[in-house]
């Protein structure tokens, strides 16, 4: 089964409306916290692949400080 990136986001929105829900129905209680936290934690991550996928990034180019300072070491013993 091949799927879009189209399809992968409606997926990705329909997770992140379901980790919503679940963390609205959510207790506030205390002994509850870990469950939203983990809860909350889910749906960054998928927020931060929908970003992903919708605006991909080309990998970064180190800068070119880090360059020359990686040929300096590479030089000295």
């Amino acid at each position: 089964m091949n799927l879009t990136k189209r399809e992968i986001l409606e997926y990705l929105k329909l997770i992140t409306s379901e980790l919503t829900d679940a963390y609205n129905t959510g207790s506030t209680e205390p002994e509850n916290s870990d469950s939203l936290y983990y809860i909350d934690t889910a749906r960054d991550l998928v927020d931060e692949l929908t970003t992903r996928l919708e605006d991909p990034q080309e990998e970064p180019v180190p800068h070119e400080d880090l360059r020359k300072e990686k040929e300096f070491s590479v030089g000295v013993c």
